[in-house]
């Protein structure tokens, strides 16, 4: 069997086994970094720019054997000066080109499609490396915790016990953040291995500003990360600082590391806001215009990053079920349908039917049942939702790991209780 008729049966054979698993991204800091790593770090970013740079300047060069380059031509001030690729390995080279040539097809259908596109324009810097074959481009050793990267040397990783035994290891990308550098490993885990005994069935969510979610089952949860005292005075001292100058170069940076420190509590407090609704089997919720509140609760919606949760639920559930954009699930009455005009000060429903509940509820509850399709007769006894101590149980393990979640449950008469 020749060579090119192997690769194409180990590919077919790869494409056929990724049905049956689940692609997880996992991130390693690097770790005990010596002032020599990381200079070395920093040069394989910077020739990681000069080499895109020197790609997007002549697009013609993208038809050169991009793994064979050592000399490149960088633009200083009006001349332009020839500088030698010693740390990026033949295979990073390539996977920048095939990442370019990616970017460029990508523009092309948006052309087609009638989208007005430009030009890829130089970067003036890059934060990510892309490794494309493990056990060449990096490899992992579990047993010392550390990670070889091609041309780059061994490193010391934290992290390394997340990826479990049955994982099979993907490409990964080097990531430079202002907080150090990371190995985003992407492995694939069988779909099996991932499933969890469910909690509940089914469950309704009602997105809101004062409590951003209400379940169908009576908790409320609320979290928000605001901007904190020491971003607003790395501000201040931005805008004194002398433009050019090292000073605010270095303040700069600070500014992003706190940036990213702000961004991982958020992006925590999804996380485990998603983990706790993946015990159920299926995910009821609106596709409601997030953006929009924002004219009217721009901070509180700005902190919390509901957009983007809502965003993820659709990725990241195993059975997701959207309710229409205008459905007027707040109006209307769950048990017998009838439409009620509420201002945002009525925080309760009271129908002539005698349904009285809290309006978020209320609307989680008639998003639960539009999103399941059942008629007011089939939906009989989800008005009386009973949360199960298992439901507690796994609140306070997951959402109680999070020192920015709030979470609340309902009593009788629809108050709030604090937990």
């Amino acid at each position: 069997m020749k060579k090119a008729e192997r690769i194409k049966n180990t590919l077919q054979e790869t494409k056929e086994r990724r049905k049956t698993q689940r692609p997880v991204v996992f991130q390693l800091k690097l770790q005990n970094l010596s002032k020599q790593r990381i200079e070395k770090l920093k040069r394989a970013f910077l020739e990681a720019k000069w080499f895109y740079n020197w790609l997007v300047s002549d697009l013609d060069r993208l038809n050169r054997p991009a793994n064979k380059v050592g000399m490149v031509e960088v633009k200083v001030g009006d001349v332009f000066e020839e500088r030698e690729l010693i740390i990026l390995g033949s295979q990073i080279k390539q996977e920048i080109a095939d990442r370019l040539k990616d970017n460029l097809r990508a523009l092309s259908k948006l052309k087609q499609n009638g989208h007005k596109v430009g030009q890829l324009k130089p970067k003036k810097f890059v934060n990510s490396i892309a490794l494309k074959q493990y056990g060449v481009s990096y490899k992992l050793d579990f047993v010392r915790n550390r990670v070889r990267i091609q041309k780059l040397g061994s490193f010391r990783v934290l992290g390394l016990h997340q990826i479990p035994d049955n994982a099979e290891i993907a490409n990964a990308v080097l990531v430079s953040k202002p907080s150090g550098y990371y190995l985003h490993v992407t492995c694939y885990l069988p779909k099996d291995s991932l499933q969890k005994e469910p909690i509940g069935e089914a469950i309704g969510i009602d997105f809101g500003v004062g409590y951003k979610l209400t379940l169908s089952n009576g908790i409320k949860i609320d979290y928000e990360i605001h901007e904190t005292q020491k971003l607003k005075r790395l501000q201040k001292r931005l805008a004194r600082a002398k433009k050019g100058s090292n000073n605010r170069s270095k303040i700069r940076h600070l500014l992003r590391r706190e940036y990213e420190k702000i961004t991982n509590r958020r992006r925590d407090a999804q996380n485990k806001i998603l983990a706790f609704l993946r015990l159920y089997d299926k995910v009821v919720f609106q596709d409601d215009n997030v953006k929009n509140w924002s004219k009217l609760f721009g901070g509180e919606v700005h902190s919390s990053g509901i957009g983007g949760l809502k965003a993820r639920l659709r990725n990241s559930l195993a059975t997701p079920i959207p309710v229409g954009r205008f459905e007027p699930t707040t109006q209307e009455c769950f048990i017998c349908g009838k439409k009620h005009r509420l201002s945002l000060s009525d925080r309760v429903i009271q129908c002539e039917c005698g349904w009285r509940q809290d309006r978020d509820l209320n609307a989680a509850l008639v998003i639960l049942k539009k999103g399941l399709g059942l008629s007011p007769n089939q939906a009989v006894g989800l008005d009386r939702p009973e949360l199960t101590p298992l439901e507690r149980k796994a609140s306070a393990r997951i959402l109680g790991s999070n020192p920015y979640i709030r979470v609340s449950f309902l009593i009788e008469g629809g108050s709030p209780l604090l937990q």
